[in-house]
């Protein structure tokens, strides 16, 4: 899970700390756009061989790293169980 915090981290040129938090709403704080967003996507889609629903990507569900981890998390699990 370390490599989506870097994917972000040199995609965005942001460093999270404590300035930074990990739960920062990605949008809110500019530091992604929906160009961005769609990159973020790919490479979570291709890194964990995972898909998103629509809903997902649409549903404030991948706003900040720690929603991200979550979901990937999640996905991740789902696909090994079935």
């Amino acid at each position: 899970m370390e490599k989506i915090r870097d994917f972000i981290e040199e995609q965005f040129l942001i460093e999270f700390d404590d300035s930074f938090p990990e739960d920062s709403d990605l949008f809110k704080e500019g530091v992604m756009d929906s160009f961005g967003y769609v990159q973020l996507i790919r490479f979570l889609e291709q890194e964990f061989d995972i898909r998103f629903t629509e809903q997902e990507m649409t549903g404030d569900v991948l706003v900040s790293l720690v929603q991200i981890r979550e979901t990937v998390a999640r996905k991740v699990a789902e696909r090994a169980a079935g």
